[in-house]
């Protein structure tokens, strides 16, 4: 049987360099809170960058990538975490992008999708009832001006959520 070759990101020759896939990322992130009502409070999660390994072959090229993410402040209680992932899963497929992962569990719900570009995104709950929303890039050009590498200082577990909201912490 014939072995079939991974699919391949879109190569460097596309126009997308780090800094605009940065800026992309940004304005899904934001796009996706901009959904969800109440608005959750939330900070910059720590972003990242760096450089993907090419695949086997003569005509695989380095392709870059960048990550950025919000930390969700508000507590979500077990309760509400349910709503929140269906508030972002359909807000996510009016926009026409397709959900590769969903985590019905009731403590640690999720969901993950990919956009039309090829953009993932992810909302995920921690064990102790944090919340990240994360965007990868898909491989783009590397870029000589840098994105900016605001956020949170160092990787790591995102921070336990502390601003109370009557709705997304009541416990009913």
């Amino acid at each position: 049987m014939p072995v079939v070759p991974p699919a391949r990101w879109p190569g460097p020759a596309v126009a997308v360099d780090q800094l605009d896939a940065a800026e992309r990322c940004e304005t899904l992130l934001q796009d996706t809170l901009d959904a969800v009502r109440p608005a959750p409070a939330w900070q910059g999660a720590a972003p990242g960058a760096g450089a993907r390994l090419p695949l086997p072959g003569p005509d695989s090229d380095v392709l870059w990538y960048v990550t950025r993410g919000r930390d969700i402040l508000t507590i979500v209680s077990a309760a509400r975490r349910a709503a929140l992932v269906g508030a972002v899963e359909r807000h996510w497929r009016q926009r026409g992008w397709t959900i590769t992962s969903l985590n019905a569990c009731r403590d640690r719900p999720g969901v993950a999708a990919v956009t039309l570009d090829g953009y993932r995104l992810a909302l995920r709950f921690g064990e102790l009832g944090e919340a990240g929303l994360t965007a990868d890039s898909p491989g783009v050009a590397r870029s000589e001006r840098l994105p900016p590498l605001q956020g949170a200082g160092g990787r790591g577990p995102a921070p336990l959520p502390h601003v109370c909201c009557p709705y997304w912490s009541a416990m009913v």
